[in-house]
């Protein structure tokens, strides 16, 4: 990762206007954010969702190689055609989450693991005295036995992203030993790429304590003034999981981590027999064919 991430004193808000540029672009100061669940496009009261569905990106909405692909539309045509309300839940930084939001016309996205809300054209981060994070220290805390850094040069603004054949819990024990003790690790499931010499990795975050994917989700709720059973979260690895503790009704999308898929399985979450794309299409067919009421 590269200096880039560094960003500039206009970035360092709890509160920022969400910007479509490219990253290090300084944003201006938000105005006073009146909920957007309760303004319409001609300054009327818009009517409230029936639903909102959190989409993990990476092997749930997408493809886990990326690719955007028919089940991709599908799913977020029927989502729509409900009269749901669709929202991007990712580990993908701020900028490349927004991106993927233009391309497919969602409005709010929470990106880096719940680090960063984007609520329409407005912006909030989780823990803003993090930003900009000390990623120099970090990266100096971290064991080189079995850790790289995954996408070195990639600008993020809350935290690293690494793939290693560690555990969450070793990583954030070794953070805690240098005296990072703001700091913790978070397991976003099997990585697609293993180590330089082959070794199976998972894909591990590296965020201010207290900081996931649940926390987001939380953030998101107060500014669209949702409840929580009227959400569902859809997604693929053990930090989608994690928002069982905000949200009742969550799916896993089948995928080949074993480790999700146990963990799904031991806590009672609903698996889809597809995988990717066809497995978030499938979760929301048989959502949109049950009566959704509070749970």
């Amino acid at each position: 990762m590269s200096s880039a991430a560094a960003l500039p004193p206009g970035e360092r808000t709890a509160k920022a206007s969400r910007s479509r540029s490219a990253p290090g672009t300084p944003m201006g100061p938000l105005d006073p954010l009146d909920p957007p669940s309760r303004r319409g496009r001609r300054g009327g009261r818009r009517r409230r969702p029936e639903c909102t569905v959190y989409l993990d990106l990476d092997g749930t909405l997408v493809e886990p190689d990326g690719r955007i692909v028919p089940a991709t539309l599908q799913a977020l045509a029927l989502v729509r055609e409900r009269g749901w309300r669709p929202v991007l839940l990712t580990g993908r930084s701020r900028w490349a989450a927004d991106a993927v939001a233009r391309a497919l016309g969602v409005d709010d996205v929470i990106s880096e693991l719940g680090a960063v809300v984007s609520v329409g054209e407005h912006l909030e981060l989780a823990a803003p005295e993090a930003v900009p994070f000390p990623r120099e220290a970090l990266l100096a805390a971290l064991p080189s036995r079995l850790t790289e850094e995954h996408a070195p040069g990639t600008p993020r603004m809350s935290g690293l992203v690494l793939r290693s054949a560690l555990s969450a819990a070793e990583i954030t024990d070794e953070l805690h030993g240098r005296g990072l003790r703001g700091w913790c690790c978070i397991d976003n499931g099997a990585s697609h790429a293993p180590l330089a010499g082959g070794r199976p990795a998972r894909v591990l975050h590296v965020l201010p304590s207290g900081v996931d994917k649940a926390t987001g989700i939380r953030l998101h709720l107060q500014l669209r003034d949702l409840r929580p059973d009227e959400c569902v979260v859809i997604g693929d690895s053990p930090a989608d999981l994690g928002c069982r503790d905000v949200i009742a009704r969550t799916v896993l999308v089948r995928s080949d981590d074993a480790t999700a898929v146990e963990a799904a399985a031991s806590d009672g979450v609903p698996v889809t027999d597809a995988h990717g794309a066809k497995g978030a299409l499938e979760a929301i067919r048989t959502l949109t064919a049950e009566q959704l009421g509070p749970v």
